[in-house]
């Protein structure tokens, strides 16, 4: 099989913003633009999806389907698609019975490091386990170790900003941008703000702890709650806190440093491989928030340079080991790895 315009159909299960559907648009704009045939499939139709038709390329590559295992085996079934790569546990299971069933080649990339509710461990375990008969890819060594799996570490990426990167005055946000769900640790980031009255925090997004963090709030927090996209809230951050229990390698990390945005987060995951200590941010021992609230002050209380010193090691950092045109290739490589196998492999 040549892996020359190859007809690559990446596969979802989704209704928000978030760090997997950030992940899928720029790969499916990377491989469009290294010259394959690209299709983006949901598996539900939640009504219009805030990312995937949130501009023309993607609308044009966007398929939603009803949910069944049939409508994506008939899709595959009739189409030439040359291979599927699943994104979360839902799009992993399914997809792989049906490239298994139609023939197809089949990647499974692991995103997550948390573990959930009951619900979700077992349905994990069953993505990990049926992820053995095929080539899959891990965001952190975290996660390959966690999952068990014999695959590849091939870290998130971001697009670099389309307007050139400047060092500007920064902005005065100390922020939280994901899911407020116990894992990412809101409540903490709650805490941190309550101990530092003198400062702006913002939280961004939404999630099953919203009401408690809506009723712990004090004065000098906004809840800007779920937003579609983050380019327009950007600008305004000063500062990216990472407080999270469970982690694998948050996507928001790379997409704030690439901005010049400095990132503070306890050392977990694979955050350290994006955040350089004490260059782009700050790593904090799991889970020291009286070092964390140091490292706050220390932020925002740098000098206009030393501040532009650290944007642009961010910035740089990301552009060299983060961006589509490093890390694309090395998705490609298991892309070919999987054409290679065949669906018939064992």
């Amino acid at each position: 099989m040549t892996t020359e315009n190859l007809k690559i159909a990446l596969l979802l299960d989704s209704r928000d913003y978030g760090g997997i559907e950030t992940h899928v648009a720029n790969l499916a704009k990377g491989l469009h633009k290294s010259g394959h045939c690209v299709q983006i499939i949901l598996l539900n139709n939640y009504g219009e999806h805030p990312v995937f038709e949130s501009e023309e390329f993607l609308r044009s590559v966007l398929i939603k389907l009803d949910g069944s295992i049939n409508a994506l085996f008939k899709l595959l079934k009739n189409s030439n698609v040359n291979l599927v790569h699943t994104h979360g546990y839902k799009a992993g299971i399914i997809g792989r019975i049906s490239c298994k069933l139609t023939q197809k080649a089949v990647v499974s990339t692991f995103h997550a490091g948390e573990q959930g509710n009951s619900k979700i461990r077992l349905y994990s375990w069953f993505d990990r386990i049926t992820a053995h008969f095929c080539p899959c890819i891990c965001v952190s060594e975290q996660i390959k170790k966690s999952s068990n799996l014999s695959a590849e570490v091939i870290q998130n990426f971001v697009e670099l900003p389309s307007q050139s990167f400047k060092t500007t005055t920064p902005a005065t946000q100390v922020a939280f941008v994901g899911r407020l769900s116990y894992e990412k640790g809101p409540d903490v980031f709650i805490r941190l703000a309550k101990q530092l009255p003198q400062y702006s925090f913002s939280i961004y997004g939404d999630g099953p702890m919203l009401d408690e963090i809506s009723t712990t709030a004090p004065n000098n927090v906004e809840l800007a709650g779920h937003v579609t996209s983050m380019l327009p809230h950007w600008p305004k951050i000063s500062l990216l806190c990472i407080t999270s229990r469970e982690e694998g390698l948050p996507l928001v990390a790379i997409e704030a440093l690439v901005r010049g945005i400095p990132v503070i987060s306890y050392d977990i995951g694979g955050i350290s491989s994006v955040v350089i200590n004490d260059l782009s941010g700050w790593l904090i021992a799991p889970f020291n928030e009286k070092s964390f609230i140091a490292s706050i002050k220390q932020a925002q209380t740098l000098s206009k340079t030393q501040r532009s010193k650290m944007s642009l090691f961010a910035y740089l950092h990301i552009r060299n080991n983060f961006s589509c045109n490093t890390v694309i290739p090395q998705i490609f490589n298991v892309y070919q790895k999987a054409l290679i196998r065949g669906p018939h492999a064992k």
